[in-house]
């Protein structure tokens, strides 16, 4: 998991805030989001404006688990695949 996650106790949660400069590359994030968040069945809460991402895990119970690490390592891993990709693949 990137240094970029915050764990807050209260409540408990995973956050974390991406950030773009081209807003096609954000796009292709969202979609590599949701497609890690439907393979493990865990959503986030996700809000996002044209130039950045922000998340938050919620755990499923009261306090965070090895799921919400696993979402967020998959996030992480999304984020680096559209980041390291050509900027030109996206227009």
């Amino acid at each position: 998991m990137n240094e970029r996650w915050k764990i807050k106790k209260t409540p408990a949660s995973l956050d974390a805030r991406f950030e773009f400069d081209d807003f096609g590359v954000l796009r292709a994030f969202l979609d590599q989001l949701a497609e890690q968040a439907d393979l493990l069945d865990h959503h986030p809460n996700i809000s996002f404006g044209r130039g950045h991402v922000s998340v938050v895990i919620y755990p499923k119970s009261q306090e965070i688990e090895t799921i919400d690490f696993t979402l967020a390592k998959g996030i992480d891993e999304g984020y680096h695949r559209v980041t390291n990709m050509k900027q030109g693949a996206w227009a």
